[in-house]
């Protein structure tokens, strides 16, 4: 490859098209990597892009042939980090992202998030283990009803949840079904108490961490809608700030000693008032586009640190952006319309009226392909769920 690259790209979703758009705007030359070809693949900006397996990725940085300092790897999955994650096994990769060498693993094992969250005094969820399905059929009669079924590793029971990410049990029958249907070899599971009131009442953390624990970029937000309803991703976010949820963001990931890219999300329990930790990932997520039309330059910050170079200028970001992923956020919409016996209430978008700057994961003007790639992208993942 005679092009020099500065960042490879891993994930080619609306999440590794964010990572592309940034990149590229801060002038820097990236590869884009992924196992299917995903809407970031339409885009303009990359200079080289694959499809590849992740377990092919070693071996693809060996034959880069690129002297030092090799590519800054972004992954924007989690089926990447494990992949990136590997490579620290390796002493013929250097890693340029510290989170992958000890961090990332703790963060994404629902459990051992958990746990390291009771250790440092953080408020969440509760949470069960259950390594097959006999203990999961005996936690039935024992677990805060309703609550939510999910695998330690979502990305590893995908087949099986069929675009859901977890699955709901309003009662003990409804438990017990739930287990029933489940194929053996999908590892171990957890079951979560389930914080009441409306998604509108999640608010949003994004912002790096450099090599000296200062936070760079830092974003903050509220999701009012998300898809699926209830327990999906962000589908409607608004920039609206709030210090509690940086504070308590930021105290966290400095006791754990975290450095990285990350995005954390939180809510507030009707309950007792007090926000609640849902999960930190280690990565950029769905909504970053939403921090970089606020004005941050999460990524920009990332490469510059892990690159020796000046850091960017810090920021306040706007608070007047609307973050929406128009196909879901429409469904997402009409099941609240239709739905009045949901285990939640629908959520307060009131918030949206005022917002003057639109931000979408997908549609840019600048780079238009990506949003006539995605729809196809929906139809291939409707397709390998009914399969």
């Amino acid at each position: 490859m005679r092009t020099r690259l500065d960042i490879v790209v891993l994930g080619s979703s609306p999440t590794g098209l964010y990572v592309v758009r940034e990149a590229a705007r801060a002038g820097l030359n990236m590869g884009l990597l992924d196992a299917t070809r995903g809407c970031a693949f339409a885009s303009r900006y990359p200079v080289f892009a694959a499809v590849m397996p992740p377990a092919s990725l070693l071996d693809w940085l060996r034959g880069l042939n690129q002297s030092s300092p090799a590519p800054l790897l972004v992954p924007t999955s989690d089926i990447w980090i494990e992949a990136v994650m590997q490579l620290r096994l390796s002493p013929a990769v250097a890693l340029r992202f510290p989170a992958y060498a000890d961090m990332a693993g703790a963060l994404l094992d629902k459990l051992s998030f958990h746990t390291l969250c009771k250790s440092h005094g953080m408020e969440t969820p509760g949470v069960w283990q259950a390594r097959n399905k006999e203990e999961l059929r005996a936690l039935a009669a024992k677990v805060p009803l309703p609550c939510i079924l999910k695998p330690a590793l979502i990305h590893r029971a995908r087949g099986f949840l069929r675009g859901r990410k977890v699955l709901l049990a309003r009662n003990e029958a409804e438990f017990l079904t739930q287990v029933a249907a489940m194929p053996e070899g999908l590892g171990e599971w957890l079951v979560q108490e389930i914080i009441p009131g409306a998604e509108s009442a999640i608010t949003l953390f994004g912002g790096y961490i450099d090599r000296s624990g200062a936070p760079r970029q830092v974003f903050t937000g509220r999701k009012l809608r998300q898809y699926p309803a209830g327990f999906g991703s962000a589908s409607l976010v608004t920039s609206v700030p709030c210090k509690e949820t940086e504070s308590l963001t930021l105290k966290f990931l400095s006791k754990i000693g975290f450095r990285g890219i990350c995005g954390a999300e939180f809510k507030r329990d009707p309950r007792d008032g007090r926000l609640k930790i849902i999960e930190i990932n280690p990565r950029p997520t769905l909504w970053f586009q939403a921090t970089h039309d606020a004005g941050c330059r999460i990524l920009e910050a990332a490469w510059r640190d892990m690159a020796g170079q000046e850091q960017i200028a810090e920021i306040i970001p706007r608070t007047d952006v609307l973050w929406r992923y128009l196909f879901k956020d429409m469904a997402s919409a009409q099941f609240y319309r239709s739905q009045h016996d949901f285990i939640f209430p629908a959520p307060d978008v009131s918030g949206a009226e005022w917002c003057a700057v639109k931000s979408s994961p997908v549609f840019d003007i600048r780079d238009p392909l990506p949003a006539l790639a995605e729809p196809f992208e929906f139809a291939r993942k409707a397709l390998e769920r009914r399969g």
